[in-house]
């Protein structure tokens, strides 16, 4: 009588197995890495416009619910306005106009600096909002990143009525469009 022996099961892989394995390992992150980083770069500039735009529109809203002029600026300390639009925002009713916030004004809101890895232009100072909603003179703030590629920029547009509006690429370049119609420009 003849005892068949099972056969055993293998477990793991031939090094054949492996080198295929990593190969296409290889070809999938030489494919997939650089659209990670375009989706990286879009996400952190919509962000800061995003965030952007809730501290304007709390402004606006908040000068034509109080009737009073409100002040929108930058600022290090929460007092004092500076002109950096990379720093943090705040929110105040400048009640004596003197562009600074005194102890007895309410800081209405605030919002976080922007991406260290985004540069601002387009705006310097502050936005004051009348009891209408308006602002004296329209504004584009452009959010562009440090590379200075503008097929990524962004922009809040700010009309003299106190309209906020995100650009957009109206003409399909791929590059977004200020409240004139012009390409924005990280340069």
């Amino acid at each position: 009588m003849k005892v068949q022996s099972t056969p055993k099961n293998q477990h793991g892989l031939t090094l054949l197995e492996l080198l295929v394995t990593v190969a296409i390992l290889g070809i999938l992150v030489t494919v997939v890495a650089p659209n990670i980083q375009s989706i990286l770069i879009k996400n952190r500039i919509t962000g800061d416009v995003n965030t952007l735009s809730a501290i304007v529109q709390r402004a606006r809203f908040t000068a034509v619910d109080e009737q009073t002029n409100v002040t929108l600026c930058p600022t290090s300390n929460y007092t004092s306005c500076v002109s950096d639009w990379k720093r943090a925002k705040m929110v105040f009713i400048d009640s004596n106009g003197n562009g600074s916030r005194e102890n007895s004004e309410t800081l209405i809101a605030s919002s976080d600096p922007m991406h260290s890895q985004n540069a601002v232009s387009g705006i310097t100072g502050t936005i004051t909002f009348n009891e209408q909603g308006a602002i004296s003179t329209q504004a584009s703030i452009t959010v562009c990143p440090s590379s200075g590629e503008n097929s990524y920029a962004s922009a809040l547009l700010l009309s003299l009525y106190g309209r906020i509006a995100i650009a957009i690429d109206s003409d399909g370049d791929n590059v977004k469009e200020d409240l004139s119609g012009n390409a924005l420009s990280c340069s």
